[in-house]
């Protein structure tokens, strides 16, 4: 980024941080990619490798630096990373992620065709971090080279939940966490890191068996269709791995809205395709952390749910109607 760049995105200074493609490409190898393996349960291995350096005159963008790499990018790289050399000021996001167009199928689908792309500014590898950078951040943008969504809702960047919300939480707890927390099980779902096989559709009031969301196997999330659009889930979190700044195990309750409306699609008819539906933790306050225990119940959009722990180490959630 050259000095004097008039993007509001940079900070308005002369300092520029000597990044070293080999080095950033090793450290992102070494501490996201087991992050999206473990994340993923061995389903999303990314690999990391050196695409060059581009540079932008003064008056061009972010943006503009990212869609030259995107030309420039070789063949058969799936997604983009670009980290740019400059800080972003205070008061900028800290960087950006999307998934691309959609290409034909059963052809190659490269990042130069495509435009999926993560980026972000230099701050987090910053030595003041030390010998590992603050990669929470992109590793959320990357979750957004995937379809991930925010969750929260309109209010911000608040759950403590979700790599796709605040993915800093961790470090809230411990200053030395540098991994972002896990993601909700919508996320995982839509990714096929859970199977549909391992979602359990809930029509009528019953006892329904829950295992940790981030486990292998097992019924890891209830979803509760609330109209052809809207729908909850109902997951376990324990507070391990990732998770283990959560102050305990427990259930939490999302509303996922993908009417066409809210997911900026356009005509009323035309289905939500796109990163833009909305992820609303019900169940809590914001950071959303304070998980629904064994003898927890929760109500809300017609439903109830009473949680208890059951006697294989999973959790029992009974549903029933409020209506």
């Amino acid at each position: 980024m050259p000095v004097g760049i008039t993007d509001p995105i940079y900070n308005p200074v002369d300092f520029r941080l000597p990044l070293d493609p080999h080095k950033v490409t090793e450290q992102l190898t070494a501490h996201i990619t087991p992050y999206f393996d473990t994340l993923s349960n061995g389903n999303y291995h990314p690999e990391f490798v050196v695409g060059g350096e581009v540079s932008i005159s003064k008056s061009e963008t972010n943006r503009d630096c990212v869609d030259k790499a995107q030309h420039r990018s070789a063949a058969d790289i799936d997604g983009l990373v670009v980290i740019a050399d400059a800080e972003h000021a205070e008061n900028q996001h800290g960087g950006w992620g999307r998934p691309g167009e959609a290409c034909a199928p059963a052809v190659p689908c490269p990042a130069s065709s495509s435009g999926r792309a993560a980026y972000i500014g230099a701050s987090d590898f910053h030595p003041d971090w030390g010998a590992i950078p603050a990669v929470d951040l992109l590793e959320h943008e990357i979750g957004h080279t995937l379809g991930f969504p925010h969750s929260g809702g309109g209010d911000g960047y608040t759950s403590g939940i979700d790599l796709m919300s605040n993915s800093a939480a961790p470090r809230d707890t411990d200053p030395d966490r540098r991994d972002g927390p896990a993601t909700i099980a919508v996320n995982r779902l839509a990714a096929g890191w859970i199977p549909v096989g391992d979602a359990t559709v809930v029509g009528n009031p019953g006892t329904y068996r829950l295992v940790a969301s981030n486990s292998p196997t097992g019924p890891r999330v209830l979803v509760i269709p609330l109209d052809q659009y809207r729908f909850l889930t109902v997951e376990a979190l324990d507070a391990t791995g990732f998770d283990d700044h959560l102050p305990h195990s427990g259930v939490v309750v999302h509303e996922i809205d993908q009417t066409p409306t809210t997911c900026r699609s356009g005509a009323a008819t035309q289905p939500c395709q796109n990163e833009y539906r909305t992820q609303l933790p019900l169940s809590g306050k914001a950071p959303y952390t304070d998980l629904l225990g064994a003898g927890s119940a929760w109500s809300g959009r017609g439903w109830s749910i009473k949680v208890a722990v059951d006697g294989g180490g999973g959790w029992s959630v009974t549903v029933g109607k409020t209506d």
